[in-house]
């Protein structure tokens, strides 16, 4: 224990230069005195660390010292190397930096631990693309990244779902957040905290001129805030009722996952693999009635909304809309009905069996 607290009092005097024995016991959770003792340990090992007093005082290592990274042990090597391996940085356009940070870990690493750190990324695969879902645009990943570790201030051209044209924003940026394998800019626009999903940003320019940002915002702070509100706001979740068509119904499900609002997608009143239309009962909470109406009519041949009607008659509507516009001039004509399909109740019966 005492071997990895002497190994990270040397990494945090390399990463910020001079700490005071009072932030070196917090960041520890330790007593002074107990850090008094590891320093003076360190000096006797021949670490070169030494006390600066005054006001701006503090320890600080030699410059120039580096210390073998040899206290890892096999699981944290392991986890290190992973954690580094993720395409995430790949997002952020620091893929030749990653491989080079991990060349450099490797290269003082000790031999015995070669085979664990690799062996963790062996048995795991991350990917984080959604089930039959375009990838997202990240195309201004990296020039975000840059302004928001520069904090220099952004001008955006921005296409909200509720805009037929992108809108110019000038926003200062805070940070960015990965949720869901989606990327969001989290910064403020006229001194007001707000996200903006990276696919919908159709133009940037990163401006020469300073961020203007609160001197307390945290960017883990104001993204947990920003996502409260969001989910506390007016106009709760609404529960969707579908019929499925019973071989299709791991498809459906994985096509509505990413748009559940809360808990998982229910089985309601099922009695055995289907009833006796081949057909299983579903239901699920949801923000996103458009999206849902999307998803359910692009899978129209195996789902059916059968409630609540409200939503029902904006998926008829919508569904004719469409019909409209695909039936003009050198449209094909409409199939015609499947068998089995026809018949006076067939508006009344599922559309899917």
């Amino acid at each position: 224990m005492r071997a990895d607290r002497l190994l990270t009092i040397m990494l945090l005097l390399r990463t910020h230069a001079r700490l005071t024995a009072a932030e070196l016991a917090g960041r520890l959770e330790v007593s002074e005195r107990t850090v008094l003792r590891d320093v003076e340990a360190l000096s006797s090992a021949g670490v070169p660390v030494y006390a600066e007093r005054g006001r701006h005082g503090g320890f600080a290592l030699l410059p120039g010292f580096r210390a073998d990274v040899t206290g890892l042990a096999d699981t944290e090597a392991q986890v290190l190397f992973a954690y580094l391996g993720l395409d995430t940085f790949g997002d952020l356009g620091l893929s030749r930096e990653v491989r080079s940070a991990l060349h450099k870990l490797a290269a003082s690493a000790p031999d015995r631990l070669a085979a664990p750190a690799g062996r963790l990324r062996d048995v795991v695969h991350v990917d984080r693309r959604r089930w039959f879902a375009e990838p997202d645009d990240i195309t201004h990943l990296p020039a975000l990244r840059r302004a928001a570790t520069e904090r220099r201030r952004v001008r955006l051209a921005y296409r909200s779902p509720r805009d037929d044209e992108p809108v110019t924003r000038m926003v200062d940026p805070l940070g960015l957040v990965e949720n869901g394998n989606r990327w969001y800019l989290v910064g403020y626009h006229r001194g007001e905290p707000r996200t903006w999903r990276l696919a919908r940003v159709r133009r940037l320019q990163v401006l020469d001129e300073p961020a203007r940002l609160p001197p307390d915002a945290r960017l883990v702070a104001v993204w947990d805030e920003l996502r409260h509100r969001f989910e506390s706001s007016p106009g709760p979740a609404a529960t969707v009722h579908l019929r499925v068509r019973a071989s299709a119904e791991a498809t459906v499900r994985t096509a509505l996952q990413p748009l559940l609002a809360a808990g998982e997608l229910r089985v309601r009143h099922r009695e055995g693999p289907a009833d006796d239309t081949g057909t299983v009962e579903l239901s699920g909470d949801f923000r996103l009635a458009r999206a849902v109406i999307g998803v359910c009519l692009g899978l129209a041949d195996d789902v059916e909304i059968t409630g609540p009607a409200d939503l029902r008659a904006r998926a008829a509507m919508t569904a004719a809309t469409a019909a409209r516009r695909y039936q003009g001039p050198g449209a094909e004509p409409p199939a015609s009905p499947s068998p089995g399909r026809s018949g006076p109740d067939s508006a009344d019966r599922p559309t899917v069996g």
